[in-house]
């Protein structure tokens, strides 16, 4: 689906020579002869293999994947009005149904991923609630996602968000990863903004290069 151009931006900039050439080149044979793309209509066997093609491409939560279907039935709905919008609402929770049967949709798969990539990017667990909130994952899924990875690691929450922080450190270039002064106020504003506490934050800004390598636990430096 096209995205749709902002009337008032168009309204106020459409006498320019610029604009003019662009909204002659639209009117180029080559343009108007370009085919509109018609949605499918919903049927089981459609919606099935839609289903099957997003997830081949995308992990999705169960409420993500419901979604996105969601706007292909309402997509089509609008343009077959032939088409009874609560039969495909139907087709669409059976659908949801036997993947989470057969394991196609797993939310507990899903968040225990999404911590993994997250924590590995230096993501905040204050974040990473958001983050898999705004995807459908209900706060225990996201707890107990959250406990697996420190029991697969070996640590706990207050030693995760210390090298969650230090992964930020790093791409920020701040504390032990400093190659310069930096502004402390402003680096611990960032740490704020990313969901640390004030304690974890203080407590990585505070950090030298030395206090980085006396960590014998501590592989961040490296490389």
């Amino acid at each position: 689906m096209s995205r749709s151009e902002d009337p008032d931006n168009s309204t106020k900039t459409s006498g320019s020579p610029k604009n003019i050439k662009a909204e002659t080149a639209d009117k180029s044979p080559r343009a108007q002869s370009r085919p509109i793309k018609i949605p499918k209509k919903i049927t089981e066997t459609y919606l099935h293999n839609a289903a099957l093609y997003y997830l081949q491409r995308f992990a999705a939560s169960s409420a993500q994947f419901r979604k996105v279907m969601q706007r292909k039935i309402d997509l089509s709905c609008r343009h077959h009005t032939d088409q009874n919008p609560e039969d495909c609402q139907t087709l669409l929770d059976k659908l949801v149904a036997r993947f989470q049967e057969n394991g196609l949709l797993n939310d507990g798969t899903y968040a225990r991923g999404m911590v993994i990539t997250l924590r590995r990017r230096g993501i905040s667990e204050r974040a990473i609630f958001m983050k898999l909130q705004n995807k459908g994952l209900s706060e225990g899924q996201i707890k107990d996602a959250l406990e697996d990875f420190n029991a697969e690691n070996d640590t706990n929450t207050a030693e995760s968000e210390y090298r969650a922080a230090l992964k930020l450190a790093r791409k920020k270039r701040v504390g032990p990863y400093a190659v310069a002064e930096f502004e402390y106020d402003r680096a611990l504003s960032a740490f704020a903004r990313a969901g640390f506490s004030f304690d974890v934050a203080r407590r990585v800004l505070g950090m030298s290069a030395e206090d980085l390598n006396d960590d014998p636990d501590n592989a961040e430096h490296s490389g």
